[in-house]
């Protein structure tokens, strides 16, 4: 039935048969011009080819590299100048330590230019310079496409620590000669680093006496340890991996014991408090807020007024009390000139810097510990009214006046010195004081005394030239000449602490700093390659 029913229905085509159609067309067309053109074919490609997919028509070769690298740096880039500043120093005394025997080493030029640059961009690490030897084209361009070993790099950081001091001397110099500098005003600071040591391993001489002994009976227990081991294997049988572990911590502590007695001799020779056993140079010191104590190094930077340091040291000690003098010294000996003004904090002011500036002539403004409360009128204060600053002087008679008017005559001089201090005092005494009715709120014995320091009208100078409108303004300056130099160690490059260990090896790398700073100084003041 349903079949029957589907014949009925005609049977439609899928594919109708083609229609002829007419060959001239019903409407006219437009003739459109003839092109003459050549036909084209446009064949543009999206994306640039891969050079990895292309052969070379020639092999590539370092200089060939080179050539291509030195296109991609620009012309006043650092790198450039950092290399052309390095190859005008004499590296001969480098060389020298060099032998002809073995395989070639590693021109000096080239890993200074690396460590220069390193030190001037942030990055100090061996490690860190190795990896872009090969991988950052400024390295491969100073390094000129060789790729040392970290512990190269790091070996002659250690191993030349007296040309590196010289070479920052030279660069210096290089500023001098220019006329980039001038070393007539100088501008004095230091800052704490942290050294490479850890808190913990700073004791004293019964903290190190009772680690010797804690370490005594370590050593004898693995003894023990490694006497029953031996008893139990065969004499032909090998090391154990138990006897390895052992005889490594016996090495360990008795590596440990015999550092402990270095810094135990170290204490009774140099009468020194504390020693830390990793870093015996490092000190106690304060290296960022008040809780912040841990060993490192004082370093100290004196600057001219563009900027540049031109004399830079490392110390032990934990102020700056008594490095002015060092600090000028060594400034007039790198640049062979003489220093006219110095400025600097209080931390280096005193009675012993206004001497040594007033007998050198030096135009200094360095304030002492106290000038801040002088300034700010502390001392006129009713609770303070009888500070020595408030009785004056009576030049005509040699003689003090208090406040209430009674006067202190001079009774005699008291001279002491010692590695930190120096008194050199006239003391003068009150001879009205028994019956005076303020007494008690001046003095607590019978009279009243004052130790006057014979350089005391050297300080009172001082501190008038710094209230002085002039003496202000210079002072003012210090703070955004020389203060910026270690705002960027510390916090653009991350400076906050030493790698290499010895007061030595510290001075060589805080030198290394101060090239890093000097150099990018000498770029951002324009002076370019065809003046080096």
């Amino acid at each position: 039935m349903k079949h029957s029913t589907l014949k009925k229905f005609k049977q439609l085509s899928l594919f109708p048969d083609s229609i002829e159609l007419p060959i001239s067309p019903s409407i006219p067309l437009t003739v459109l011009p003839e092109n003459n053109q050549s036909e084209r074919v446009n064949h543009m490609i999206k994306f640039k080819p891969f050079h990895e997919f292309q052969k070379s028509l020639i092999n590539l070769t370092p200089e060939s590299y080179l050539d291509y690298i030195g296109g991609l740096i620009p012309h006043d880039h650092l790198c450039r100048m950092v290399k052309e500043v390095v190859f005008s120093l004499d590296t001969e005394p480098i060389e020298a330590k060099y032998s002809f025997l073995g395989q070639n080493s590693y021109h000096p030029k080239l890993l200074l230019s690396v460590l220069f640059y390193g030190y001037a961009t942030g990055v100090r690490s061996s490690r860190k310079i190795a990896a872009k030897c090969i991988s950052d084209h400024m390295y491969i361009y100073l390094m000129q496409c060789y790729g040392p070993d970290y512990r190269t790099i790091s070996d002659f950081r250690k191993n030349n620590i007296k040309e590196i001091a010289k070479y920052f001397v030279d660069i210096v110099r290089i500023f001098s000669e220019l006329g980039y500098s001038n070393v007539g005003k100088i501008y004095i600071d230091g800052a704490k680093f942290k050294g490479s040591a850890s808190s913990k391993r700073t004791r004293d001489m019964a903290g190190f006496e009772k680690w010797v002994e804690k370490i005594e009976e370590e050593i004898k227990e693995l003894l023990k340890e490694a006497e029953a081991i031996d008893n139990q294997e065969d004499e032909s049988c090998k090391l154990s991996s138990e006897q390895e572990e052992l005889q490594k911590k016996l090495c360990n502590r008795k590596y440990v014991k015999s550092k402990i007695h270095e810094a135990l001799e170290m204490l009774k020779d140099e009468r020194r408090k504390h020693v830390n056993l990793t870093d015996q140079d490092a000190n106690y010191m304060k290296a960022g807020g008040s809780k912040d104590i841990r060993p490192g190094y004082n370093c100290q930077v004196s600057a001219t007024e563009e900027g540049v340091i031109v004399a830079a040291d490392a110390v032990t000690e934990s102020n700056d009390h008594g490095q002015l003098e060092p600090m000028i010294e060594q400034t007039e000996s790198n640049t062979g000139k003489k220093v006219d003004e110095a400025t600097a904090d209080s931390g280096y002011g005193g009675y012993a810097s206004c001497e040594y500036l007033e007998e050198r002539r030096i135009d200094g403004y360095v304030p002492d510990m106290y000038f801040h409360q002088y300034k700010s009128g502390e001392y006129e204060k009713e609770e303070n009214s009888y500070h020595y600053s408030n009785f004056k002087y009576d030049a005509s008679s040699d003689s003090y006046i208090c406040p209430e008017g009674k006067r202190l005559k001079y009774w005699k001089t008291r001279k002491n010195k010692t590695k930190s201090r120096q008194w050199n005092h006239k003391v003068y005494k009150g001879t009205e004081c028994i019956n005076c009715v303020k007494r008690s709120l001046c003095t607590k014995s019978k009279a009243r005394e004052l130790l006057i320091d014979i350089r005391e009208p050297l300080l009172r100078r001082m501190r008038e030239k710094l209230l002085s409108a002039e003496g202000a303004l210079k002072y003012f300056k210090r703070q955004y000449t020389i203060e910026p130099i270690f705002g960027h160690l510390k916090y653009n490059l991350g400076y906050r602490s030493f790698l290499l260990r010895g007061l030595e090896n510290v001075r060589a790398e805080f030198m290394l700093m101060c090239i890093g700073w000097n150099l990018k100084k000498m770029f951002k003041m324009g002076i370019r390659l065809e003046r080096i």
